[in-house]
């Protein structure tokens, strides 16, 4: 008889833990995911509403420090997402890889990363490797997703060198045709429109003038509201026939700019509310240095 009551007190004991757990997990919702699980990131911000917030930064390789720093100030402010405009490694390499995912191991919320230069290195084996490190939908690299209203389109500048063609450019218009969202915005590593000083004239899209024109036609004609890229190590903002065209190439990788033009250290921080986007640049040391509205 005791051992049948120490039993049935053990069983008491253990159910109340297990109910207690169950409590605590409705309680205290907890992101379960990491940078890799694009896939499970696109079921986890679908049911998204404004108000709502998300971070961009970009060029992040050979900067570790900086990099682990402003997503540090970034984590602070609890985004619901962070989305990497590419170049997280200097070449496509396992060692690399390993480092990248080490040094974003704190990022606790969905993470969506576009594919950079240094990420692919123009190869089918940086290709290859790419999608092995994240689990991407279909394995594609350019994909879509969407979150409190808005469509966000990711693209993959590096697959056909600086252009987006074929495939990935039907993908595109029709995805982009078919969207009845009010705010349909871009992200990808290499920049249609560059300053007058990018040392990185005629190595981005401007390297293909007439498509890069198409494609901005196509962005015109389907009321994209913003386009953001990176590849420039520097911040950069113009406005072209109504689109809004960002560069934020300052997430560590070295500087290719002076200060007052943009050469800083920084993330953009987006605010969305229902009837606009705020976004706002923050440098390492926390400094507001720009802001813009989309409506």
């Amino acid at each position: 008889m005791e051992n049948f009551l120490n039993y049935f007190k053990k069983e008491k004991w253990m159910r109340s833990l297990l109910l207690f757990g169950v409590v605590l997990l409705i309680s205290f919702p907890s992101y379960a995911g990491s940078v890799k699980e694009v896939s499970q990131n696109i079921k986890q911000v679908q049911s998204i509403e404004p108000p709502f917030q998300f971070a961009i930064i970009g060029d992040s390789r050979s900067g570790e420090k900086v990099y682990t720093q402003l997503i540090k100030r970034i984590l602070e402010r609890k985004p619901n997402f962070l989305i990497h405009l590419g170049d997280m490694i200097n070449i496509p390499h396992e060692k690399e890889w390993r480092r990248f995912f080490e040094l974003s191991k704190e990022i606790n919320v969905p993470f969506f990363p576009a594919a950079g230069n240094h990420d692919v290195g123009f190869t089918r084996l940086g290709q290859e490797m790419y999608r092995k490190h994240f689990f991407l939908p279909d394995e594609m690299t350019y994909y879509s997703f969407r979150a409190g209203g808005g469509l966000f389109i990711i693209l993959d500048s590096e697959m056909s060198n600086r252009k987006i063609v074929g495939e990935q450019r039907t993908w595109l218009e029709n995805i982009l045709l078919s969207s009845k969202e009010k705010y349909k915005l871009i992200f990808v590593h290499s920049p249609l429109f560059l300053p007058m000083d990018s040392l990185r004239s005629g190595g981005a899209m401007d390297k293909y003038p007439l498509d890069r024109d198409d494609l901005h036609q196509l962005f015109l004609k389907t009321k994209v509201k913003g386009v953001f890229a990176a590849d420039d190590h520097r911040y950069d903002r113009r406005e072209i026939d109504d689109i809004l065209y960002v560069i934020s190439g300052g997430g560590g990788a070295p500087l290719t700019s002076l200060k007052e033009r943009g050469g800083y250290f920084h993330y953009i921080w987006v605010s969305a509310q229902k009837g606009k986007i705020e976004g706002e640049v923050a440098d390492l040391e926390g400094q507001i240095q720009d802001r813009f509205v989309i409506e």
